[in-house]
């Protein structure tokens, strides 16, 4: 029998399930551009853009152990399907290393005995702005050095930068030499040659080459004292910002949470994410605490310029604080704007599984459906896999992706398409 047009109105569900923007909808990419990456939700496929009109900016946040650091590789990997896409990370833990090499990416270990990366901040001094930029690096120097210096001395600090750029100078040792202050230059000379910075900040040129693809890795240099961080730090920021055309480009920065600690750093990311986004940069920020997020003093400008969140399985989540002087995880949870069904819901959510994606768009539940392929690239972070992989390129070069595959007992149509690959 027929039903009538009633009798199905009442059948007929009222809503349906979101799953995501077809394309990217931000107007600086080519149009119709593919969503970053698709995942799982229950049967349905989940299309996952980072974008909210044409702001990127994303904040990602989960304990230790619950997956993070394989996210972070595939949006990374992922990113590279737009044309032109440029990349630059920072990275903790080496993290990211096995997809670094694989992909022939630029890796640099910043501050390890192995590396032999030198930077020379006042070699390429060749606008007003760059002169300019250079000022406020030596001013920052110094106040790390617990010297604020006067109008006189900023002065003499003008006046020795027009010098070091009229000689066609190079290095800090250059400048400091023509610096006619012997309170400065006795600062100064910590970051020079003559000092315990110098082998990274007082070359005659950079040995740094940016590329599409970029990695710093910073454990060891985040292990020296933040005096002696912040400088590096700054100057290849720097770097990144002048080298930003326009093209769809990521800045990750993973363990964000030592930024967020330090006065210099969160301004920093305060001023990325209110310009980037013209530059067509995206900023994703991971970190294992909400709370660091919370007490950073700039939770406003979290909470506005990065309309991406994505959250992270703990088994905490549903744990309350004892009102304001002690606040727990359920309570940074509802300050980022989620129900209770929602903390509910990462509290229960599996991890190193699954993520729930929150934007003005919607929010869904989903799984990467990583295979044993990608997590051997993607999430491969371990200190022995590290070892294998560096034993491996020792022994084969250039050939090391195939016996990687082996020794992860990857089935045997991946190798057979990695050997395909290198012949031609």
């Amino acid at each position: 029998n027929l039903i009538s047009s009633m009798n199905l109105a009442h059948l007929l569900p009222l809503s349906t399930l979101w799953n995501g923007a077809r394309y990217n909808e931000n107007d600086k990419f080519p149009p119709f551009s593919p969503p970053l990456l698709y995942g799982l939700s229950g049967s349905s496929l989940f299309r996952l853009n980072l974008h909210v009109n044409d702001i990127g900016h994303t904040l990602i946040f989960g304990p230790t152990g619950s997956g993070k650091s394989t996210l972070l590789a595939l949006i990374i990997a992922s990113f590279q399907r737009y044309e032109n896409a440029r990349i630059f990370a920072f990275d903790k833990g080496k993290s990211l290393y096995p997809l670094c090499l694989a992909t022939n990416a630029e890796y640099y270990d910043i501050g390890s005995n192995e590396n032999k990366l030198s930077f020379a901040p006042l070699s390429r001094i060749e606008t007003q702005n760059d002169k300019l930029w250079v000022q406020d690096w030596i001013i920052s120097l110094l106040n790390l050095q617990n010297i604020k210096p006067s109008p006189q001395q900023i002065e003499l600090i003008h006046h020795a930068l027009e010098l070091h750029v009229e000689t066609n100078a190079k290095s800090l040792t250059d400048f400091i030499s023509s610096l006619q202050d012997s309170s400065l230059r006795s600062a100064l000379n910590h970051y020079s040659i003559s000092g315990s910075m110098g082998h990274l900040l007082d070359a005659q040129s950079d040995t740094l080459n940016l590329s599409s693809f970029s990695v710093f890795e910073i454990e060891e240099l985040m292990n020296l004292r933040l005096s002696d961080a912040i400088p590096v730090l700054l100057y290849l920021f720097h770097l990144i910002e002048k080298s930003l055309d326009g093209s769809p480009t990521l800045l990750v920065l993973d363990e964000a949470w030592i930024m967020l600690s330090h006065e210099v750093f969160r301004s920093k990311i305060k001023e990325w994410l209110k310009v980037l986004r013209k530059a067509n940069c995206a900023v994703v920020m991971a970190t294992q605490s909400l709370s660091d997020a919370s007490k950073s003093g700039i939770l406003d400008i979290l909470q506005e310029s990065a309309p991406t969140k994505i959250f992270l399985p703990n088994p905490q989540a549903l744990n309350r604080g004892n009102g304001e002087k002690s606040l727990a995880p359920y309570d940074f949870y509802t300050l980022f704007g989620l129900n209770h069904v929602e903390i509910n819901t990462i509290a229960g959510a599996k991890m190193k599984k699954e993520y729930y994606y929150k934007s003005p768009y919607g929010s869904r539940l989903f799984e990467l459906a990583l295979g044993e392929f990608g997590v051997s690239f993607l999430g491969a972070s371990s200190k022995q896999d590290m070892k294998k992989i560096d034993e491996l390129r020792a022994i084969y070069g250039n050939s090391w992706i195939k016996e990687w595959l082996k020794y992860r007992k990857i089935d045997q149509h991946f190798i057979n398409f990695i050997e395909k690959y290198e012949k031609n």
